[in-house]
């Protein structure tokens, strides 16, 4: 009988740690995120748009108007502002 697969906690934790998000303009610049999915969500909590991060450090192009906004890779959430 196969046993469930189960992460340490603490590991979870600093793997979602090691994810950074800056923004440079109307862009993003994803660091530490490979093979997640970041989340573009508004202030009223509208889903605007999901990306894959595919590599190590990956610049996504947001494509929003002026305004903040709630990115969201795993459990790591920041409230940005595209200026």
């Amino acid at each position: 009988m196969a046993l469930p697969f189960m992460m340490d906690p603490n590991v979870v934790a600093q793997m979602d740690q090691d994810v950074t998000i800056t923004v440079e303009g109307n862009a993003v610049l994803v660091k530490g995120a490979e093979g997640q999915t970041l989340e573009v969500i508004s202030l009223t909590g509208r889903k605007l748009a999901e990306y894959r991060i595919e590599s190590p450090a990956q610049r996504v192009e947001l494509n929003l108007s002026r305004g903040c906004y709630v990115l969201k890779i795993g459990k790591v959430v920041r409230k940005v502002s595209i200026r």
